[in-house]
């Protein structure tokens, strides 16, 4: 019925204009930037306000969609693998692991990611779900990428990052094109969308997609052939619209709504309740859809005054044997930005949210679990400007309650200095607070099972159970950051940070008398039954830096350097470090995530209408012990390469060849945390054609 329901109001949205089908042309306003335009390009995700990304006070990095387009992403983690310190990984052909100064996984739970200022997170396991939303590349603006605690505007999780995926408005005359992929790897995409000016106050885009991803190959792993074609190949159906309104020259509405269906091949390893009573390899496929519409309406209240209101409603049904999940979530948020004097400039606001969550028993989920979850939030930020000291000084606070009347208070100081008009040196101290998701509270769900051994004359079952006692996760964060125009071609941005964390999950086991051991009953079988519950015990601290360098050696070729390095030190508060109770998490929330990560971008204008693009890139090594079970993985450092080739045909028509992976037949680049099933990333190579009109 949801479906139904969203379906007409994207379709009331995306055609109502005739024939309103069609990609955006072939290049942005971005891809015109020269490069110290592109250095002065504007940032809104670091204090909810337009300001200069040269002058923010945080690590801040916006990919355009120039760099999109050039780098020929297909996805959007893709295309956040540009973004120093972020850590940007396969799982298999259609899902990816994302995170943000360390602590990386499928299920990364202290990123916040958007759409046009929308939380897309799962409150189930307070992650993002890469493989639900397949969103047009062509209709991104851009995409800002926050590092480091975001809270005190953006709200809890928040933790270590913010990405806000910004879509462009309509263009404002009438466009269409179509663009097609087919390679190896990627079975095809098609991709048509286009713009509609129906006065001069009212245009509207619209966009339908279509993707079809090959299986993986197997890597090795316990019980498990390496080699194997795998059954996890993905199709995607996405479609959307977006209706731009110019009220007066002083308000203007907007409304966009998107819907989409995936059938996603998936295999894990999952617990088996009979003989041999060993983690067992499944497949099955993942039926997922979901809908969403989101109103924004935006006025010019006086001088330096403005007013946002802002509603969104999210639908979600996924089906699979992990997880049989129905979500519906609602949001509305104010924003108003004012200046009290001319040295003074105030954003404050709030919102309410309001999400029903229904878990179905599946394979691993044995009982049905639903919640309502209401909350509420009001921040408030000040920044400060001293003109003939080149200062900025800003500080702000922001309060997320809850139902059960629990608040959380997170704060944040930053500062800005500009000693010549070409460097900026900040730094920041912020609070920010993860809350606790569905799973962490009310959902058991059973891990492993083991045949009897030794004495034992019944099989063990491991179950993960959530407790209501679970609270919310702290980092405290300290950053220190260098902006330096050294030459009209050539600029560089540095930022460190130190995060002193507090209060991260663990799961500890519950402790009974051996002698009489507890026993559940699973059908008609009797299991052992050994309970881990989440705790709020793991704490400690990580230091890195980030390096981005820029350098526009001539007018056709410009070369990108990025670097980044993490070091992440945690133990378990009441267990020590070196337990192997517990060690599961602090091991894969040190290590799952490189130390190092760089890359070399060199981007060649070979002629007026062909480009040359070649990314060589490094990854260190990642490893994490799975206890209690004692599996441990490992995926060596290593080095690849991707090349772009292009060709513009004509006004209209572009084509590019695309090469991934190019130094390896195959290679792994990451394990799922959860019933894993390792993969091999295949070399592959795609054409994609885009006619314009």
């Amino acid at each position: 019925m949801h479906f139904r329901i969203l379906l007409s109001l994207t379709c009331i949205s995306a055609f109502a204009a005739p024939l309103c089908f069609a990609e955006k042309a072939l290049q942005s306003d971005f891809s015109e930037m020269s490069f110290d335009e592109l250095m002065q390009v504007e940032v809104t995700s670091v204090s909810k306000k337009a300001e200069k990304l040269s002058k923010a006070a945080a690590a801040a990095y916006v990919v355009t969609s120039e760099e999109i387009r050039r780098s020929g992403a297909t996805s959007i983690p893709e295309a956040l693998r540009l973004v120093p310190g972020v850590d940007a990984a396969q799982v298999d052909p259609n899902k990816w692991a994302v995170g943000i100064r360390g602590f990386n996984g499928q299920f990364t739970n202290k990123l916040l990611v958007m759409i046009d200022g929308q939380s897309v997170y799962t409150p189930t396991f307070s992650g993002v779900f890469w493989e639900n939303f397949d969103y047009s590349i062509a209709d991104i603006e851009r995409i800002e990428v926050i590092r480091g605690p975001g809270a005190t505007l953006w709200g809890a999780n928040a933790v270590n990052g913010v990405i806000n995926i910004i879509t462009r408005e309509a263009y404002d005359e009438n466009r269409a094109a179509v663009a097609i992929t087919a390679g190896n790897e990627i079975k095809h995409i098609a991709n048509i969308s286009g713009d509609y000016v129906f006065s001069d106050a009212v245009k509207a885009r619209a966009y339908a997609k279509s993707k079809q991803l090959d299986g993986g190959i197997s890597a090795s792993g316990p019980m498990l052939e390496a080699g194997r074609k795998q059954h996890n190949d993905a199709e995607y159906k996405q479609l959307g619209g977006r209706i731009d309104w110019q009220i007066s020259s002083e308000q203007w509405l907007t409304v966009q709504a998107d819907l989409y269906r995936n059938d996603i091949n998936q295999e894990h390893t999952f617990p088996l309740f009979e003989s041999p009573f060993l983690n067992s390899l499944v497949e099955d496929t993942l039926e997922g859809e979901g809908a969403k519409i989101q109103a924004r309406w935006h006025k010019i209240t006086g001088l330096d005054s403005e007013l946002q209101l802002q509603f969104s409603y999210d639908y979600y049904d996924r089906v699979d044997g992990k997880l049989t999940e129905h979500r519906d979530t609602a949001n509305i948020e104010f924003q108003h930005q004012f200046a009290p004097r001319v040295d003074h400039e105030v954003v404050w606001g709030g919102g309410v949210r309001w999400s029903e969550t229904e878990i179905l028993p599946s394979m691993i989920i044995l009982q049905s679990v639903r919640d309502d979850v209401y909350s509420w939030n009001l921040f408030a930020q000040d920044t400060v400007t001293f003109p003939e000291q080149h200062l900025s000084l800003t500080a702000g606070v922001k309060i997320d309650g809850f139902e059960n009347g629990d608040s959380e208070v997170q704060p944040n100081v930053r500062a800005s200095w500009q000693p010549n008009t070409a460097t900026t040196l900040w730094g920041a101290i912020s609070r920010a607070k993860r809350t606790p998701s569905f799973a962490e509270t009310q959902v058991e769900l059973i891990l492993e099972t083991s045949p009897p051994v030794g004495l034992a004359p019944l099989p063990t079952r491991i179950q993960v159970n959530g407790q209501s006692e679970f609270g919310a996760e702290q980092v405290d964060a300290y950053e220190l950051g260098w902006r330096w125009q050294a030459a009209p071609n050539l600029a560089f941005d540095v930022a460190a940070f130190y995060n002193e964390y507090s209060d991260l999950r663990n799961y500890l086991p519950i402790y009974f008398d051996p002698s009489v051991p507890p026993i559940d009953v699973i059908g008609m079988q009797p299991f052992i039954a050994i309970d881990l519950e989440s705790e709020n015990s793991i704490e400690g601290h990580s230091q890195g830096v980030e390096v981005l360098a820029r350098w526009q050696a001539s007018e056709s070729a410009q070369y990108r350097f990025v670097y980044s390095y993490i070091d992440t030190q945690l133990e378990d508060k009441l267990l020590g470090r070196d337990s192997l109770v517990g060690a599961s998490q602090i091991s894969a929330d040190e290590d799952r995530s490189p130390n190092h990560l760089a890359s070399i971008w060199g981007a060649f204008d070979l002629a007026d209408n062909v480009e040359l693009d070649v990314r060589l890139f490094y990854s260190g090594e990642r490893s994490w012990v799975r206890t209690p079970v004692l599996q441990e993985f490992h995926i060596d450092s290593q080095v690849n390469a991707d090349l772009r080739l292009s060709w513009r045909a004509s006004e209209h028509l572009e084509l590019s060849l695309v090469g991934r992976n190019l130094l390896k037949d195959e290679h792994q680049e990451f394990i799922s945390e959860s019933w894993p099933v390792p993969t091999q990333i295949e070399r592959s190579a795609f054409l994609k054609a885009v006619y314009a009109w």
